[in-house]
């Protein structure tokens, strides 16, 4: 019982970070790296695993951060 439990939420976290969370900061980051690096990267790698697309998940999260911040009012002027 212990392994099928085990599996289950491996299943569940696999799903949330890989599918979810990647597809999601990987959307928002890809944009803001295509015009950073004049359209060179990131080429054709989406859901690959390489460390390209990382780092655009990196700049997703980043991104999607200062946004969240902003909406949030911590930059008040």
């Amino acid at each position: 019982m212990d392994e099928l439990f085990s599996l289950v939420l491996r299943f569940i976290g696999y799903f949330i970070t890989e599918i979810l969370l990647g597809t999601f900061f990987y959307a928002i980051g890809w944009p803001f790296v295509k015009v950073a690096t004049l359209g060179k990267y990131p080429n054709s790698e989406w859901l690959s695993g390489s460390t390209k697309e990382a780092y655009v998940c990196c700049v997703g999260i980043v991104i999607f951060a200062i946004a969240l911040m902003a909406v949030l009012g911590q930059f008040k002027l």
